[in-house]
């Protein structure tokens, strides 16, 4: 067996068994400390695979997962895979409610966990009625003989990718196999992956770029990963394993390397001049961000930006590597490459009548997308499937951008977050990279909310601070500065700006701002117990005498 076979298999199933008979004792991944080879991956899943059947697991039935990052999620998650069982990798920082919602929608018939995370998984299945079982590894490595390996065609629901929730409630995104290898294969092409790579990824393994980028890509090109945990209190540990593995690509959302300016002021036995590529991604990619980072670390050409969505499995653009990053026209925005093999991407002018008007170079709109990877569509839900997905395979991603007359994507903003201000479209982005350089601030987010008197949206600047404890003066002249910066940078002043305290502004699974859920927060008073300084009428207004 040859590593082109590997990359012949038609499902992620087939895909993973010929990579542990090719190369078993090949190193899959590393994590605290250990090594997980593919002849251990594919032997234990083989275990989980009893157990889940022991559990009362059939084919097609669904099976939720909720895991740190751990061996123990590869394992029933292709324990799942090996008995034709579906499974749906959830983030286990939601509520109760939130879970017990999504055990409802994806009609799960058992969770697997583990026992850090089973008092709040006992209770959302509690409000579950169809979940029949709770199952933790004992229940799972199982000494039996394995069941009936299925072997399930390519056009097969291979997993559920629940949506980060960025605009509304969490979605299921059916992907198929055919999805996936597709997907990773593109991937792993436009990325240039190959087994001279080592990656280091602390994505989590319940979002689609730290699964099927980090964990399931690999795979193909046998590159070998480190993996860490999402919950990095400090960023300095995940440079400090890129230096000492000698990284060449990892990959992050732009707040990931935003958090290591900040945070890693000290960079004395950090040394990244190893990696090829690190990919950014998930959220608009900063230009000064990435000049600032490169900067730090002593790189040039090696933060690349990329263009993706579950509903596309993953990637739809990556940045080449080691080529000069591009501007669009306007300066403002970076490009995220040209769509990837396979990949094709059309802006369109939804014209209020639900018709569909392509635009030209240049031209903004919202990017629709075809490719291998676009989903069935979203599970059980096939109102909000129409509303996204044509008959002809296009998909509306709800994202904004323009493509320019070389074919190269730009993405300037989500539909659903442009602020209107007086008829003039802006996108947040634009105001949070200023505000974000404001010193004594670690994080903003910009929101427009209607207002009847103006008959316009009016422009809400929410800013955590550095220090909850400065002076009612300092938290006044810290407002003037970033109300001045911005009408003097975006030609718009804040209507509203409130100093909240760190980790306040709202954030789904993959870091991404929830715009929607923030708005919805400021008018019904939900930041009140955050705020430092603030007021709901005006914001340059000095603090009471004390």
């Amino acid at each position: 067996m040859a590593d082109q076979e590997v990359d012949a298999a038609p499902t992620l199933t087939e895909m993973m068994r010929r990579r542990a008979a090719l190369t078993p004792d090949a190193p899959y991944f590393h994590l605290y400390g250990e090594t997980v080879t593919y002849g251990r991956l594919w032997d234990t899943s083989a275990r989980y695979a009893a157990g889940l059947a022991r559990g009362g697991l059939r084919p097609r039935d669904t099976l939720a997962l909720i895991y740190p990052t751990c061996a123990e999620f590869f394992f029933a998650f292709f324990g799942a895979l090996r008995i034709g069982v579906v499974p749906v990798p959830l983030y286990p920082t939601l509520s109760v409610e939130a879970t017990a919602r999504i055990f409802n929608d994806c009609e799960a018939a058992a969770v697997a966990t583990i026992g850090w995370f089973r008092k709040g998984v006992d209770e959302s299945a509690a409000l579950a009625p169809g979940v029949r079982a709770v199952l933790e590894p004992p229940d799972l490595d199982a000494d039996a003989p394995p069941p009936v390996h299925a072997e399930p065609d390519p056009e097969d629901l291979a997993f559920l990718q629940y949506t980060s929730g960025s605009t509304g409630h969490p979605r299921g995104v059916m992907l198929t196999h055919r999805n996936v290898v597709s997907t990773i294969k593109f991937m792993a092409e436009a990325a240039g992956l190959t087994a001279e790579d080592r990656v280091v990824s602390w994505l989590p393994l319940y979002h689609d770029m730290g699964l099927i980028g980090c964990a399931f890509t690999p795979p193909l090109t046998r590159t070998p990963i480190w993996l860490l945990p999402p919950d990095l209190r400090n960023p300095r540990q995940w440079l400090e394993v890129c230096t000492e593995v000698r990284a060449t690509f990892t990959v992050s959302p732009d707040f990931g390397y935003r958090n290591c300016l900040r945070h890693v002021r000290d960079i004395t036995g950090l040394d990244l001049t190893s990696l090829r590529a690190a990919l950014s991604g998930a959220e608009t990619v900063r230009r000064s961000t990435v000049e600032a980072f490169e900067s730090r670390f002593g790189l040039d050409r090696v933060i690349s930006p990329c263009y993706g969505l579950a509903e596309a499995t993953l990637a739809v653009a990556i940045w080449p590597r080691a080529v000069p990053l591009r501007l669009d026209p306007s300066g403002r925005f970076l490009s995220v490459g040209q769509p990837c093999p396979g990949v094709s991407v059309r802006i369109l002018a939804p014209d209020g009548a639900g018709a569909e008007v392509p635009l030209g170079p240049g031209e903004e709109g919202e990017i629709s997308v075809r490719s291998p990877g676009v989903m069935r569509g979203y599970y059980n839900n096939p109102e909000d499937t129409r509303k996204v997905l044509s008959p002809d395979g296009w998909l509306l991603t709800g994202d904004l951008g323009l493509v320019d007359k070389d074919g190269f994507l730009y993405v300037t903003g989500r539909l659903k977050d442009v602020i209107i201000l007086a008829g003039e479209n802006v996108p947040p982005a634009d105001v949070e990279e200023v505000v974000d350089l404001v010193d004594g601030v670690r994080y903003s987010a910009a929101v427009g909310i209607e207002s009847e008197r103006a008959g316009t949206q009016r422009l809400h600047v929410v800013a955590e601070v550095r220090s909850e404890s400065a002076s009612p003066d300092e938290y006044h002249d810290l407002v003037r500065e970033i109300v001045s910066r911005v009408h003097k940078q975006r030609g718009h002043r804040p209507a509203r700006v409130l100093l909240v305290r760190a980790g306040s502004v709202p954030k789904t699974s993959s870091g991404k701002i929830q715009r929607s859920r923030l708005a919805q927060m400021i008018q019904h008073g939900e930041l009140q117990d955050r705020i430092v300084y603030g007021t709901p009428e005006r914001t340059d207004r000095r603090p009471p005498p004390r």
